[in-house]
């Protein structure tokens, strides 16, 4: 549906491994996206101020309402569509930010802001509605089986039409459509870098020897546990955000929950914000079969069994990254020692499984 690209190089995925601190862990290059920097794969929050501001909220909640879809890919995507203009109309007839054709918007239309109408030149309901088309393609895409990333064969599948995803058995050759497909998708791979929050440095991170996200965790999990991994060592800041757990700033800076919420945040998966509403989020499960991504409750100082006042994640093989409290790092524990304490203060009350594993 986008008539004008910013065409750009796109870029790639795919397994590597990576050295932490003398261990090596066998992941993927989007289980650390968020949390290196330096690697090329999409995956983080949106940055601030890349956007208009009266459209990032609505880029956030259409992201946050479909696992896997980031934030940068949809503010990217609306860049080429539209550069944001929600008056845009194009000659193939596409309506709005979003650039719907009136047979798609029939099939995804919404009225986002309960305005009473649902309008492809409203921008809440243009936004909204394309993250709805493109968590149905990106679920399409993960059922596909074709080669590429699934984000790749998505967007293929919002310019050109599933159909020709499918003819192609992945994205569109350059030999179609006078490469318009193609270059679409290479464009908004390569854009989506600056519409993407720059998350916390990366650097030696001491682990456990032989410690290795576990292999069969969802990568949404993967990538969750990795980049609260690479924020281990920064200081704790009571309401700090957590996005620049290493920095200088302590505004950006840890506190428990915000360390739990920018770790699914960076795997595109949106949570609340304070332990007394994350431990609402998905699904109860025992406390004592833990799985890799859970969180784990305990009463705090100033919490307590019903409303608990903080939040771990378990990582896998008997361990917990917690940002402690005020003149402590983020630190890696025993859930032993949480399970099994003598006191209820550190005793656990809750474990909530967000990814279904």
């Amino acid at each position: 549906m986008a008539k004008k690209l910013l065409i750009g190089a796109g870029a790639g995925l795919g397994a590597f491994f990576t050295l932490i601190a003398g261990v090596t862990i066998q992941t993927t290059t989007s289980d650390v996206a968020s949390a290196n920097p330096n690697t090329g794969a999409i995956g983080g929050g949106l940055k601030a101020g890349s956007v208009p501001p009266q459209f990032a909220p609505w880029i956030e909640k259409a992201a946050g309402a479909c696992p896997g879809l980031p934030a940068p890919i949809l503010a990217a995507q609306l860049g080429a569509e539209s550069e944001f203009n929600p008056n845009a109309r194009s000659e193939a007839d596409a309506h709005g930010i979003a650039q719907f054709i009136p047979s798609t918007w029939q099939a995804y239309a919404v009225d986002a802001d309960n305005n009473g109408k649902a309008d492809p030149y409203d921008p809440a309901d243009g936004i909204i509605a394309q993250g709805r088309y493109m968590c149905d393609l990106l679920k399409d895409a993960k059922k596909s089986g074709f080669p590429g990333d699934p984000i790749e064969l998505a967007l293929a599948g919002y310019n050109a039409g599933w159909g020709a995803v499918m003819r192609y058995h992945g994205v569109p050759p350059r030999s179609f459509a006078r490469g318009q497909t193609y270059d679409y998708v290479r464009a908004i791979m390569a854009s989506a870098k600056k519409y993407t929050a720059p998350a916390a440095p990366s650097g030696p991170v001491d682990l456990p020897k032989g410690f290795s996200i576990p292999a069969d965790a969802p990568d949404t999990v993967r990538k969750a546990v990795a980049w609260a991994l690479y924020q281990k060592g920064g200081w704790y800041h009571l309401g700090g955000d957590c996005t620049n757990a290493l920095g200088s700033n302590p505004a950006h800076w840890c506190d428990c929950s915000s360390l739990m919420e920018q770790a699914y945040r960076a795997a595109g998966v949106a949570i609340s914000r304070t332990t007394y509403t994350q431990v609402n989020e998905g699904q109860a499960v025992s406390m004592d079969a833990p799985m890799a991504g859970d969180l784990v409750f305990t009463p705090g100082s100033g919490g307590s069994a019903s409303a608990p006042g903080h939040v771990g994640m378990y990582i896998g093989s008997g361990l917990v990254i917690e940002a402690p409290r005020t003149g402590v790092q983020t630190r890696i524990v025993a859930y032993s020692s949480w399970r099994n304490s003598s006191s209820p203060i550190t005793r656990i009350v809750a474990v909530r499984r967000i990814v279904p594993q």
